[in-house]
């Protein structure tokens, strides 16, 4: 649909009046808000949404299953948070990546952290199949911040395929590294907020956009237009598809049959008796009285248990005939719908809408019927097939496009890695820990490293090597340490605190006295 928007005066650029005077920030955010109006160039025409995303937020919020699979899904892929991890096991952690990892990890921006940040996309993810983070520099071209951006109010603009720009980078082949260089289209993105816009370009784009104007220009730098990374599940569509619109009409189907039985006990659509009148009519009070009850406004559920006299007259032919009346009450309680209707229709809808997220039942709280060995299956198959694909897949774009990347972080030693949650009870890990250490697979750092992520205590980590207090068995096997065997080196354990141990592996021999031969 061709946007129409109307010029209006450009606004002054906020100012931070500090001791050295009023300083302009290069690295805020460019997104509008309802304070504040744009100005912006006409023809341009953003792409069309496969689906109306005010339509896509309708059908969560009136689905009575869509919102629960969302949820899920943001709990389980983000909540855990994230830590850092090496890149590769033979090079050391430089101290000074891990600093900045860890400050990017807790305050992505002034307001929230990673895990925060990351929640609020990934439903808008789930929700209309696609997401917008905000990328932010500073005025050395460094990355600052990343933002939340509602996808709602974003559109994208056609890709720039008459002007492709070189994009070098380099990919590591084994143990060479190699130099690319590539031609690759760029598109910008335009935020609408009530006929008001702005202009964003993707990330990685070298060039200088106008936020206000939408142009590759040369451009003040309070006025260079921000990144935009843009997070999509995989379709033939260049914005994205929610994974449920498959199931659309059991969204839509389970809602009516809702608002059916809604609709059905605010009526009170079938009356829970009849009343007959033989040989006489009713009264003109007492007909005004039930014709004023049957048609007050307050009907249904408020009608129910009311009691209402009825006085009936007979019809007489003659005045010697006394006439005989007869009021009748007749229940329709048979009639009458027990439960709601349409149930198994709408149980068939839910499960459906379920398995489009391939969700088991407990993960959304249905735990009709589910055994502890049920929900234990349950959770393992849940993140083994949905929640840790998600988050490998989001880790990878974080890594390869903001903490690795050579206009992201830039770092080299460390990247970050989603933190697994525990789907193991304690026993299970105890008895799995014990079968390791009877393998000789087991050190006292990795029991130490296991125990603090999966049991969530803190117990005191080992010094590593080449720090104070730092020794050798702290990184054998527990095994060959308390038995005094051979480790897999060939070298000989030595344990001070373990004495009476032979060289042979004999665990207590006596030790010869002197004068003993």
């Amino acid at each position: 649909m061709q946007q129409h928007v109307r010029r209006m005066r450009q606004p002054k650029v906020t100012t931070r009046v500090t001791s050295l005077g009023p300083v302009k920030r290069a690295d805020a955010s460019r997104q509008i808000t309802e304070d504040k109006a744009f100005t912006t160039i006409a023809g341009e025409t953003p792409l069309i949404p496969p689906y109306s995303p005010a339509f896509l937020e309708m059908c969560v919020e009136r689905s009575n299953m869509l919102k629960q699979c969302i949820t899920a899904v943001v709990v389980n892929v983000t909540a855990g948070g994230y830590e850092v991890v090496q890149v590769n096991r033979d090079i050391e952690m430089d101290a000074g990546e891990v600093e900045e990892a860890n400050s990017f990890i807790e305050s992505v921006n002034s307001d929230e952290s990673l895990s925060t940040m990351l929640a609020k996309t990934i439903d808008d993810y789930e929700t209309y199949g696609y997401a917008f983070i905000e990328v932010i520099r500073d005025r050395k071209g460094r990355i600052s911040l990343l933002r939340y951006m509602p996808a709602g109010t974003t559109r994208l603009l056609p890709k720039d395929e008459a002007n492709p720009q070189p994009v070098t980078y380099d990919i590591a082949r084994g143990k060479r590294v190699v130099n690319v260089t590539e031609y690759r289209a760029f598109r910008r993105y335009v935020q609408i907020v009530g006929g008001r816009t702005r202009f964003f370009k993707e990330f990685g784009d070298q060039r200088d956009l106008h936020m206000d104007t939408g142009k590759f220009d040369s451009v003040p730098k309070a006025q260079l237009a921000t990144e935009v990374i843009h997070l999509r599940q995989h379709s033939p569509d260049p914005y994205g598809v929610p994974r449920w619109i498959n199931q659309l009409p059991s969204v839509l189907g389970s809602r009516e049959s809702e608002e059916c039985n809604l609709r059905y006990f605010e009526d009170n659509t079938v009356p829970p008796m009849i009343l007959t009148v033989a040989g006489g009519r009713l009264t003109k009070q007492s007909y005004s009285e039930m014709r004023q009850l049957l048609q007050a406004q307050g009907v249904g559920k408020e009608r129910q248990h009311k009691i209402m006299l009825i006085e009936a007259v007979p019809e007489r032919e003659g005045l010697d005939d006394k006439g005989s009346v007869s009021v009748k009450i007749d229940k329709l309680t048979d009639s009458r719908q027990s439960d709601g209707l349409f149930k198994e229709y709408d149980e068939g809808n839910q499960a459906k809408i379920r398995s489009s997220f391939r969700l088991p039942p407990v993960a959304i709280g249905l735990s009709q019927d589910t055994t502890f060995a049920t929900a234990r299956v349950s959770a393992f198959v849940a993140e083994s097939q949905v929640y840790r694909p998600a988050r490998d897949a989001l880790d990878e774009v974080l890594n390869k496009r903001i903490v690795q990347h050579e206009q992201g972080l830039g770092l080299q030693t460390v990247k970050i890695a989603s933190r697994v949650p525990s789907i193991t009870d304690p026993e299970s890990l105890i008895k799995s820990l014990t079968a390791l250490n009877v393998m000789g697979a087991l050190t006292p750092r990795t029991a130490n490293e296991t125990a603090n992520r999966i049991l969530q205590i803190e117990l005191p980590e080992y010094p590593k090597v080449g720090e104070e207090g730092y020794e050798e068995w702290m990184d054998k096997p527990i095994l060959f340490v308390t038995r005094g065997v051979k480790s897999q080196d060939g070298q000989e354990s030595k344990d001070e605190g373990t004495k009476g141990v032979e060289k042979d592996g004999d665990v207590g021999a006596k030790q010869p006295e002197h004068g003993d031969e």
